[in-house]
């Protein structure tokens, strides 16, 4: 059987909790999450289509979320071994190399969806 409606709205709270710390303390989320503010301005500015914006909406929850788990991959890092350790290092280089990996897909599928808006203005 599934999890019930009560369980399922006490796991809102802690979500909230999370995101607030993501807001106050990581300045890479707040970045990201600023640039994504900007990508459905402009979004809006140009008239993408709804198929595209979409995309965007998808795209921008992608870059944030993979954010959210490299930040927690770091805090459990760093509280299992707080010193300085080659794997440890070598688990948060590659957690950040997921969050470049995604910032790169999120750049080309912008660049694909705002070129032909953007050209016809040069």
């Amino acid at each position: 059987m599934g999890m019930s409606l009560k369980k399922k709205l006490q796991n809102v709270p802690p979500s909230w909790r999370a995101l607030k710390l993501l807001w106050s303390e990581e300045l890479s989320f707040r970045v990201l999450a600023i640039c994504g503010a900007v990508v459905i301005g402009l979004a809006y500015f140009f008239g993408v289509t709804q198929s595209e914006f979409l995309i965007l909406i998808l795209v921008i929850g992608a870059v944030l979320a993979v954010e959210a788990l490299n930040t927690a991959l770091e805090e459990l890092c760093d509280h299992v071994t707080p010193e300085e350790h080659p794997h440890i290092g070598r688990v948060k280089d590659l957690g950040s190399g997921a969050t470049l990996l995604m910032i790169i897909a999120a750049l080309a599928t912008g660049l694909i969806i705002f070129v032909p808006y953007v050209l016809p203005l040069i």
